[in-house]
């Protein structure tokens, strides 16, 4: 049981507000918060009532609130129990209002299709909205080799070359809850250390065919006056052997072709290479 003030407490003053409900309550936090903030002067406490999926601990509750003359504010998923609270409630003259009940049974006339009627399924999407954002978080801090702090905690490690969308493809699988790290690869120089004490089934190399990478190259310096080796097609396919060379050194390490390919399906590719299926998150 949680208990929310709104208000002065003044003890006998206050007045009670019970909210059930079959999963946190928080939903229903939120709905109540945002119709009393609407009042001023109030002096209201809210007792918050979880996991109620049980007709014997509703029944006991709602004598309490009887007791207390409380209006009751419920978000259950299972009809029964909704019907349970609002019998009570009529025959015991206690004000009520189902947060959840009536919007679903519209919906479910509207989608022509039965309510699952499960518990908690919105706390279920919140811990995927706040993994994703999460992982946003890793792949910003992560982005083109910035920091190797967090490392072990990644689920992929992206390495590749300039302009093989490492920092598109990595964003897109931490969109899908995928913590990333992404580490740009330049022929000659030396791989984090990192790289190699963490588990070696979650690294990817990107790759592409070279003269596709020349254009994309070309197309990015379009602007630029420079006589750089970037787009020097000698310079393109040593590093792309290169490439090739480091996976066929590092069996476990798993080598994705970006030519012509979304980002959708690259981040799709990686995702059946490390963990052999398309996870759901």
């Amino acid at each position: 049981m949680e208990i929310h003030t709104i208000g002065e407490d003044n003890g006998s003053d206050v007045k009670k507000v019970y909210i059930l409900s079959d999963g946190t309550g928080q939903s229903a936090i939120n709905v109540v918060r945002a119709c009393l903030i609407q009042f001023d002067n109030i002096n209201a406490k809210l007792i918050v009532y979880s996991k109620m999926d049980d007709e014997e601990k509703i029944k006991l509750v709602l004598s309490r609130a009887k007791e207390d003359k409380a209006f009751v504010a419920f978000t259950i998923a299972t009809k029964s129990l909704r019907r349970l609270i609002h019998n009570i409630c009529h025959e015991d003259n206690i004000m009520h209002h189902d947060i959840l009940g009536p919007p679903v049974e519209k919906f479910k006339i509207f989608l022509d299709s039965e309510p699952r009627e499960f518990p908690n399924l919105l706390r279920r999407l919140d811990s995927k909205y706040f993994k994703r954002i999460e992982a946003i978080d890793f792949a910003i801090e992560h982005d083109d080799g910035k920091s190797m702090k967090r490392i072990r905690e990644a689920d992929i490690v992206i390495l590749g070359l300039s302009r093989t969308s490492k920092t598109p493809t990595s964003f897109y699988l931490a969109q899908m809850g995928y913590k990333v790290v992404n580490i740009p690869l330049i022929y000659g120089m030396k791989i984090p250390e990192e790289v190699y004490s963490i588990d070696q089934n979650k690294i990817i190399c990107l790759v592409m065919d070279p003269e596709t990478l020349q254009k994309i190259r070309q197309e990015r310096l379009r602007h630029y006056k420079t006589n750089s080796d970037y787009t020097n097609i000698k310079k393109i396919l040593e590093e792309v052997e290169f490439i090739y060379e480091l996976v066929s050194k590092n069996r476990k390490w798993h080598l994705v072709d970006t030519t012509n390919k979304s980002v959708e399906e690259t981040a799709r590719e990686i995702i059946v290479k490390v963990y052999g299926r398309e996870l759901e998150l």
